[in-house]
């Protein structure tokens, strides 16, 4: 395994990457697919240049009136859909290695999260993945398919210890935050009002395999967790600890069963770089 989440990151609830269904939430408007370009949310005013960074790492800021991404073009395409990497395939080598700062503004601010309940801050969130997607299409020349294979998965179950989270007792506004922090191979992750389905795609991201929830359980729980990388080579300065499996079963009393299951797979038929704003 790879240190993918060692920075602190905004996890947001999207609607892509997970096989189970979603919790019930009031109508939406009927996107278009996604790799169809069409009446999809966009922003007002965007603005593309290229930056040198990391094209290991990306950001993503969100704003009242905005948002800012920052990255290689491949990161942006994974935020956009709610994939993890190994839902990507395809496209020219540089998605990759050239990396961009995007801003996207609306005219109007967004409304208050705080204020919003989480079917609404659920929305919110969407229709930003949709004005990214946009963005992606018309700067990029993004063009995409989608396709399902059936590939190597995780089963998140409840371990023969019996289940070890806490009942979060947050507020509303204050569930669904999570914060992973690393250094070297040593990770830290504290979340509050988690379900066990975004625990599943949390955990995803870490295993490089689609985690299905299957533990029954239908509660939002607090969490801390403390894992150490698998090393791809042994080396004196290793530091000691659980792996993530280890340490999902000892501290959460989680565990994750290997399977086979349908995924679902974007594969990138075309982009191009973009002219500098």
């Amino acid at each position: 395994m790879r240190g993918k989440l060692c920075a602190v990151l905004m996890w947001i609830a999207l609607p892509f990457a997970v096989a189970q269904q979603p919790a019930a939430a009031p109508a939406q408007p009927a996107w278009p697919e996604p790799c169809v370009a069409g009446a999809r949310p966009s922003f007002d005013v965007v603005s593309v240049k290229p930056i040198e960074t990391n094209s290991h790492s990306s950001t993503v800021h969100g704003g009242p009136d905005g948002m800012m991404l920052g990255g290689a073009l491949r990161r942006m395409i994974l935020y956009a859909y709610n994939l993890h990497d190994f839902q990507l395939m395809g496209g020219p080598d540089w998605i990759a290695t050239s990396t961009w700062e995007v801003h996207g503004k609306d005219d109007a601010p967004d409304p208050d999260a705080s204020k919003l309940n989480e079917a609404e801050r659920k929305a919110l969130n969407e229709r930003r993945m949709q004005q990214v997607q946009s963005l992606l299409m018309d700067r990029f020349k993004f063009k995409c398919h989608m396709t399902t294979k059936e590939l190597p998965i995780y089963e998140l179950v409840v371990a023969k210890g019996g289940m070890k989270l806490k009942e979060t007792a947050a507020d509303q506004a204050k569930r669904d935050s999570t914060s992973i922090n690393g250094h070297g191979q040593q990770m830290h992750a504290t979340a509050t009002g988690l379900s066990t389905e975004r625990i599943a795609a949390l955990l995803g991201s870490e295993v490089d395999r689609l985690v299905v929830d299957k533990t029954g359980l239908t509660g939002r729980y607090d969490l801390t967790l403390d894992w150490v990388h698998d090393a791809q080579e042994e080396s004196a300065d290793m530091p000691s600890g659980a792996t993530l499996f280890t340490a999902l079963e000892e501290q959460l009393g989680l565990k994750l069963q290997p399977a086979k299951g349908p995924v679902p797979v974007l594969v990138i038929d075309s982009a191009e770089k973009p002219g500098e704003d």
